[in-house]
């Protein structure tokens, strides 16, 4: 089967988990034998437009157009929030005009073109696309599968696909594209996340980590509970004054400005953007993992409430390490955790009871081992790419036999 996996917005590869998931899925799917072409964004004018890469072909375009954007969060790691913050809310609401306007019928067009070129059969489309896929599908009529990562999916998406992938049950319940639904999990590469303690040593020996060690790892999104995690840091460190706290990815400062005002700047190191095949390293170094993440804080919340969220990637790749994991009970965030026994699931927004489950997590460092044990073994068993790949390739086989059955 040929395929046409949809994501220009996303940069590919890279280390945020939006490149991961589309990066992995196309891999997957290209070992199980089919031809994948990845769209892709094209972020830097000395990238490929068309690269082979691990199977797949990648086909990269500028958000521009004809120019990279040299704000783009994928090159600059700090461009994210600061470009928004400087920028007259009148040019920012342009921008996102032509974000989900023009852009999405320049990638259309070129979608049209590469299935006419490639015989693509298939049109996968991530819902950030803003419609880019459907619109092809609509110029070609090749059918088209929605792919539901977030919270951004238009009418014409959800009207034009055959199927809609969503990684939560949640998605579309009570709407009429319910019936196309296919429910899927998330995935994690459990060969590259996996314990090292040879890594561990090394990174806890450059950041001078002798203590215990709580780890967050991601992009400081104020939905990822940074703010609580500051709260139950205060509470944590009066219990623990050891601890240490390691912060690890891009868009850091706005939260390391408050953690210093909150004067624990001591107890907490920053490391900045690394790279993705370094993330396993640091995940290592920690000796319990958080991702408080409070969903009330997303902008778009009504989008949230109509489609819900997606999988939580990075509580997967914590757990494949074999650490265990205190995350907010909301689904499917929570779905990979059982509360008490592979980590401990806190009520979205609750910093004290984030604070107190930590505080148990310290109480008894015997429970680091033997949680994180069970975590690894929960995602080998029941989350990996290749298991996601195959689900997908069947989905895929079926919406293309009744797209041939019908024509």
């Amino acid at each position: 089967m040929r395929i046409c996996y949809v994501a220009p917005d996303v940069a590919v590869p890279h280390y945020r988990g939006s490149s991961t998931h589309v990066y992995e899925v196309a891999k997957n799917l290209s070992k199980l034998g089919h031809e994948v072409h990845v769209v892709a964004r094209r972020v830097d004018s000395a990238q490929a437009k068309k690269e082979s890469l691990d199977g797949m072909t990648i086909h990269r375009f500028q958000r521009g157009i004809v120019f990279s954007s040299r704000k783009s969060s994928f090159v600059n790691s700090e461009a994210r929030g600061s470009y928004r913050g400087s920028t007259p809310s009148i040019v920012w609401k342009s921008y996102e005009t032509y974000l989900k306007t023009i852009f999405p019928l320049y990638i259309a067009i070129e979608v049209t073109r590469l299935v006419r070129e490639s015989s693509i059969d298939i049109i996968f489309e991530r819902e950030t696309a803003f419609g880019a896929g459907a619109m092809g599908s609509m110029l070609t009529g090749r059918p088209l599968i929605l792919e539901v990562i977030g919270n951004r999916v238009s009418n014409l998406q959800a009207r034009r696909s055959s199927k809609i992938i969503a990684y939560s049950r949640g998605m579309f319940e009570g709407t009429p594209e319910a019936g196309k639904v296919e429910t899927v999990t998330g995935a994690v590469d459990t060969d590259m996340f996996a314990p090292d303690p040879v890594a561990r040593a090394e990174i806890r020996s450059l950041y001078s980590l002798d203590s215990p060690v709580v780890g967050y790892v991601g992009t400081f999104q104020e939905w990822h509970g940074l703010a609580e995690l500051i709260r139950a840091a205060t509470y944590l460190l009066k219990r623990h004054p050891d601890t240490r706290f390691l912060m690890v990815g891009p868009y850091y400062k706005e939260t390391q400005a408050k953690v210093e005002a909150a004067g624990l700047g001591r107890s907490f190191v920053f490391t900045g953007p690394i790279a993705y095949v370094d993330v396993p390293k640091y995940i290592n170094a920690a000796d319990v993992l958080v991702a408080p993440y409070n969903p009330d804080k997303i902008e778009s919340t009504e989008q949230v409430r109509k489609h819900g969220l997606g999988a939580p990637l990075k509580v997967y790749e914590y757990m494949a390490v074999g650490k265990p994991v205190i995350t907010t009970d909301v689904k499917p965030i929570s779905d990979p955790v059982e509360d008490g026994v592979t980590g401990y699931l806190v009520p979205q927004g609750d910093s004290d009871a984030l604070g107190k489950a930590l505080e148990r997590m310290l109480d008894n460092p015997g429970s680091f081992v033997e949680m994180g044990a069970l975590a690894r073994q929960s995602m080998i068993a029941n989350y990996s790419w290749a298991f996601l790949a195959r689900r997908l390739s069947d989905i895929f086989e079926a919406v293309l036999s009744t797209s041939i059955a019908q024509n």
